[in-house]
């Protein structure tokens, strides 16, 4: 009972003039003790100095009937009130003693304006819709909470309390539909599904979720948390999706079993039967064949030859097991990239087992992640699953990588013909056209692209696929870009190294025409004698090039290169008998001292001392 001698010992536990306005209402309970409850009031209302206890106090005077005094209170509450929270508690006050809906509204937007965390937002609508029950302005105070948050939980606090407090599940919905709209990763997804369920009660709306959050899972973790969902839903359709996505996902022996067995428990056979397909390509011990035995006598045991087959591979196991766990403490003692590919390649000779091979490649390869990128050092990787193992998705992404940062010349011509001579040589020889036909447009799009990148291309063009055709192609497109004899030099040396002879002198002629002075038909000849051509060849071009030769001084200066840079005595006398006479003045001087000093056998002597 409410009375004296059952709420004085509350009156300890107060603490503020709102606790003992509480305890006053509390009296005022059938059956009332109005008496004590405006003693209590009597004691305190006047030493209260903050909003919230005035307010209060006002309340219980206006419901023992004295209007005036709870309307005096209420005065002073409103004079000390400063803060959005000391709005919330004026608010309910205008609205219990003056009856007054719209002050308190007023009250409410001041609060409002003051108010900006999730929390305090709906809190703010709950009492507004516990004081005034206005739907409207609660709404408008959640709309502001709506502005202000981004993720799942935040979103469906909101929903639930737009559905619960404000009685608006209209508002609710769309509130999570926003949060659809908004959210992506998994988690996120899955913990609103799950909170529309709660709150709306609507499967549909949740399934929808749950299907984007299916679309949306890249790693098998992701995956493996759907399954849960799908399991709360109880869609045999959902679940079956669910499993198979996670089936695309999982990449181990025990996951694939796991998934295998769902898909059964679902009466997803063939579904089953797909997933310990790749249960059995994925074995890598001896437990995991145990596992998969035991898969395919529970849930395919009608499969006479897949259930040989999977006992077969068992007993192979177990025969080998000693063998595979010496490869096991190998494996643990590696630490290098060419300790790991070695022993993947005995796996392969000497235990046939591709899967082991690549879980040790895969070591091999994170060695290598995160150290930058170099194709030289990633090399024997892409060698290592090329000859071990028949993946080509593993095989195409490493070449790709590679491609990706063939950025200098030198790489690019080493990733093309490992490309082209791989054992994969399908795969090889695509990746390698490919990769010289992007070269080949990114050239052409880049303007500051010269003759030599051209030739380069087609080096690495032929190097890699032996296409005489394709290369003479690109040599051809480098040679309208030649201006002087380097290039022309250049280019003809390449047609040479793929046998083209009379490519090859067509260039060397062009070049040797090109040259325009002495200085560059000695240019021109130090070029080719790095071509290690014989001597009379060489000869041949310096004939050739020096037949181009109009001025005395470019003839003197290419005679001077006869014995300089092809060291022929004899035929550089000839040279310099046949320019004699054509110099008058200084340059006879210098023609007689060039001749003296490079023709002139005897110039220094007839017996030198060294």
């Amino acid at each position: 009972m409410a009375t004296r001698d059952t709420l004085s010992p509350k009156e300890s536990q107060c603490s503020s003039g709102a606790d003992y306005a509480a305890l006053a209402l509390e009296a005022l309970q059938e059956p009332a003790d109005a008496a004590y409850a405006k003693e209590l009031m009597d004691r305190e209302a006047d030493g209260c100095q903050f909003t919230k206890d005035l307010a209060a106090c006002a309340i219980v005077y206006k419901a023992l009937g004295e209007q005036s005094r709870a309307e005096e209170l209420l005065q002073t509450a409103e004079d000390y009130c400063m803060s959005g929270e000391e709005q919330i508690a004026l608010a309910e006050a205008k609205f219990k003693v003056l009856g007054d809906k719209a002050a308190a509204v007023g009250a409410y937007e001041k609060a409002l304006k003051e108010t900006s965390n999730l929390d305090s937002l709906i809190e703010l609508a709950k009492n507004v819709m516990r004081v005034i029950a206005d739907s409207a302005f609660a709404k408008k105070v959640l709309e502001k909470a709506e502005a202000k948050i981004s993720r799942a939980v935040e979103f469906s606090k909101l929903a639930a309390a737009a559905a619960e407090h404000v009685l608006d599940k209209d508002y609710a919905a769309a509130i999570f539909s926003k949060a659809a709209d908004k959210l992506t990763s998994v988690p996120d997804l899955l913990a609103l599904a799950g909170e529309v369920t709660k709150t709306l009660g609507d499967p549909q709306k949740a399934k929808a979720l749950y299907e984007r959050a299916l679309a949306g899972a890249t790693d098998f973790s992701a995956a493996k948390t759907l399954i849960e969902s799908a399991k709360q839903t109880g869609d045999t359709v959902f679940m079956q999706a669910t499993l198979k996505k996670a089936g695309d996902l999982a990449s181990a022996t025990g996951e694939y079993i796991d998934l295998a067995e769902g898909l059964a428990s679902v009466g997803d056979k063939p579904g089953a039967a797909a997933l310990l397909d790749k249960a059995e390509e994925a074995v890598a011990g001896l437990d995991e064949m145990q596992k998969l035995v035991t898969a395919v006598e529970a849930h395919l045991a009608d499969d006479a030859e897949r259930l040989a087959r999977v006992k077969v591979k068992l007993e192979k196991r177990q025969a080998n097991h000693v063998r595979y766990m010496e490869f096991q403490q190998l494996e643990k003692e590696a630490a290098s990239v060419k300790q790991f590919l070695a022993l993947a390649e005995r796996v392969r000779l000497e235990l046939e087992d591709p899967f082991y091979s690549a879980k040790l490649i895969e070591a091999a390869e994170a060695l290598l992640d995160g150290t930058g990128y170099q194709f030289s050092r990633y090399k024997p990787i892409l060698v290592a699953v090329d000859k071990n193992l028949d993946d080509t998705e593993w095989l195409g992404r490493l070449l790709d990588r590679a491609a990706e940062n063939a950025t200098d010349s030198i790489s690019f011509r080493d990733l093309a013909v490992t490309a082209a001579t791989l054992k994969h040589r399908e795969l090889g020889v695509a990746k390698a056209r490919a990769y010289l036909a992007a070269r080949e447009a990114a050239l052409a799009a880049n303007a500051n692209a010269g003759v030599y990148d051209t030739a380069k291309l087609a080096e690495a063009s032929f190097a890699a696929t032996q296409d005489a055709a394709e290369a003479s192609r690109l040599l051809e497109a480098a040679r309208t870009q030649a201006t002087d004899h380097y290039a022309l030099l250049h280019i003809g040396r390449l047609y040479a190294s793929m046998g083209n002879a009379a490519k090859a002198d067509e260039l060397f002629t062009a070049a040797a025409a090109a040259c325009s002075n002495g200085d560059a038909c000695i240019q021109f000849i130090d070029r080719l004698k790095g071509f290690a051509l014989p001597a009379d060849v060489l000869k041949k071009w310096y004939a050739e090039c020096g037949g181009h030769m109009k001025v005395p001084a470019d003839k003197l200066r290419w005679a001077e290169g006869i014995a300089d840079a092809l060291n022929d005595k004899v035929w550089a006398t000839e040279a310099y008998s046949s320019l004699a006479g054509q110099f008058t003045g200084s340059d006879a001087a210098r023609f007689e001292l060039s001749r003296r000093s490079r023709a002139d056998l005897n110039y220094f002597g007839a017996a030198r001392r060294h």
